[in-house]
């Protein structure tokens, strides 16, 4: 199961450690595909980032406001039942100030806000 979980997040792996893989830049696709393979749940989640599930629905709306998300965080690559989970959401293409507003609302709560003409960005610890 972990190699399978290495097969999906392919290009998006930046860094292993002993017992997790880092992540960066991983697409909405990629991320529910995990969540079918059961690399990962809806549920999951980690310190005070939303679930796996909130990032994934908050990544449809990003698509229906013409703007595309990404991903990083960490999978934890145990043999038996890997699990991943997601810790910050990268969103281009926004067109729409009511978007940013939306992406503020969704990240309350986070450590780190970054909002600019280019990019809507928020970290979790």
């Amino acid at each position: 199961m972990v190699q399978r979980l290495e097969e999906i997040l392919g290009s998006s792996i930046q860094e292993y450690t002993p017992n997790a893989i880092k992540f960066e830049g991983l697409s909405l696709v990629k991320l529910e595909q995990l969540i079918e393979e059961k690399c990962t749940s809806r549920t999951s989640s980690f310190n005070a980032a939303p679930s796996v599930g909130a990032f994934v629905e908050f990544g449809h709306r990003c698509e229906s406001h013409g703007a595309t998300a990404t991903f990083d965080g960490v999978a934890f690559a145990k043999p038996d039942n890997p699990d991943l989970v997601v810790d910050t959401i990268t969103v281009i293409g926004v067109q729409d100030l009511d978007f940013a507003g939306e992406f503020v609302r969704f990240a309350w709560g986070c450590d780190e806000l970054d909002i600019n003409s280019q990019m809507l960005f928020a970290w979790w610890d």
